[in-house]
């Protein structure tokens, strides 16, 4: 089956699928009576946050990457210095839990981001909400599937692609990737470009769609994906 959307890195790559899933995270502690518990928490997560950004964003200089390596280095200092986290430990102050002080600061912005006009503005949410995520895993003890343990011949499927999560990729193990969401303008885009990475987003309903170890063709250029191909379209693009 042949569909065409949105290719935003020019390239084409065939492999086997390898759906990287949300991770399901528990918020539903909102208050706590020990305060200082809670801001050691979050302290601590933050550090962490910040140690595995700095790891990320070197892995992208290795990888060529070392431009696009400051979109990683910005969630580091929305965390290090006066931005996201002032607010996120007020909130701590009065009695709320680390992980929804997180997440409750990081929904003000995204919202605020996510409605503006601009589309700079809306590409600085999805870091925010990259931000939160990390942040939340850490807090949670969640983790998403390791993009590093991906074999030679892979297909990445999301949702929606992060810049650190492309950070995980180890160089020749990916061919191509696949997302229900992004632009051709967003950070997740412009870093595919940056690794040579073939790449189609916007494609509705692709994780309800598609099973780890499928067979997929990603045309970055003309946009098209062809899902489980046959002899035929294998000849064609090889």
């Amino acid at each position: 089956m042949r569909e065409k959307w949105n290719g935003v890195s020019s390239g084409v790559g065939m492999g086997k699928v390898l759906r990287i899933e949300d991770v399901v995270l528990d918020i539903s502690k909102r208050r706590t009576n020990d305060i200082n518990y809670e801001r050691e928490r979050f302290a601590d997560a933050v550090e962490e946050f910040c140690e595995n950004t700095d790891q990320m964003a070197e892995r992208l200089e290795k990888m060529g990457a070392g431009r696009e390596s400051n979109i990683l280095e910005v969630q580091a200092i929305m965390m290090r210095d006066e931005s996201l986290r002032p607010e996120m430990e007020e909130r701590i102050m009065h009695g709320i839990t680390a992980e929804f002080a997180v997440s409750e600061i990081c929904d003000k912005y995204i919202g605020l981001f996510a409605a503006s006009p601009s589309e700079l503005l809306r590409t600085r949410a999805c870091d925010i909400n990259d931000v939160k995520q990390r942040l939340l895993g850490i807090l949670l003890g969640v983790r998403r599937c390791d993009i590093r343990e991906a074999v030679t011949g892979t297909v990445l499927a999301a949702k929606e692609f992060s810049p650190a999560m492309l950070s995980e990729i180890v160089p020749g193990s990916v061919t191509g990737i696949v997302a229900e969401n992004g632009g051709e303008n967003s950070h997740a885009a412009i870093l595919a470009r940056s690794l040579e990475l073939p790449a189609v987003f916007n494609v509705p309903r692709l994780m309800a769609r598609i099973e780890n170890g499928e067979e997929m063709i990603v045309d970055g250029t003309s946009g098209e994906i062809i899902f489980q191909p046959d002899e035929a379209a294998r000849q064609e693009f090889t």
